[in-house]
């Protein structure tokens, strides 16, 4: 073989390497490019699916919360009045409209507002509200025994509203851990 020979196949070779390179490099980059442009779209889906998410959290904690904090004030001075251990604490006159309402109304204006927005609250805050309405369910037969004529200091009736307003916080606590928001 001679030198011009060797010299024209490495010529050759070369030009065959350096097209083989283009086009294996171009074909990477368009592979790698599609790979990335999927993954970006797949985390922009996430985002936007957990800001509806998180929008969608936020709109149930504030009807939630506006009725688990009616009920609270109800039974705060409910506690209040049978206790009546101090004028400075609120009675159940001067509550509005909205919170002046027997437990079973309260019952049921909190167990609908739930049944509505209950996609959008996790499983612990789910299990707080079971509790809280085992606890109301007691206040139930309650008031029905006070109306009745039986002394609320005679059932220690301020212990249920107390224990209530205490459910009433840890489901507070806990829709608020649901937002990711510290409870103070």
């Amino acid at each position: 073989m001679r030198l011009s020979d060797l010299l024209t196949s490495g010529v050759l070779f070369s030009t065959l390497s350096a097209i083989l390179g283009w086009w294996v490099k171009s074909r990477l980059e368009t592979s790698i490019k599609h790979e990335y442009d999927r993954l970006l779209e797949a985390v922009k889906a996430e985002q936007k699916r957990s800001e509806v998410l998180h929008a969608e959290r936020v709109s149930s904690f504030k009807e939630l919360s506006d009725k688990l904090i009616a009920l609270r004030r109800y039974c705060k001075a409910k506690s209040a009045e049978i206790r009546n251990e101090s004028e400075f604490e609120p009675r159940t006159d001067s509550l509005t409209a909205a919170e002046k309402k027997s437990l079973l109304s309260h019952y049921e204006v909190v167990n609908n507002t739930l049944d509505e927005k209950e996609l959008f609250i996790s499983a612990q805050s789910r299990e707080r509200f079971q509790e809280l309405f085992q606890q109301m369910s007691l206040g139930f037969n309650l008031e029905l025994w006070v109306d009745g004529g039986t002394s609320p200091e005679e059932l220690n009736a301020h212990e249920l509203y107390d224990l209530v307003v205490q459910r009433v916080n840890a489901i507070l606590e806990s829709l608020y851990a649901d937002l990711g928001f510290p409870f103070t």
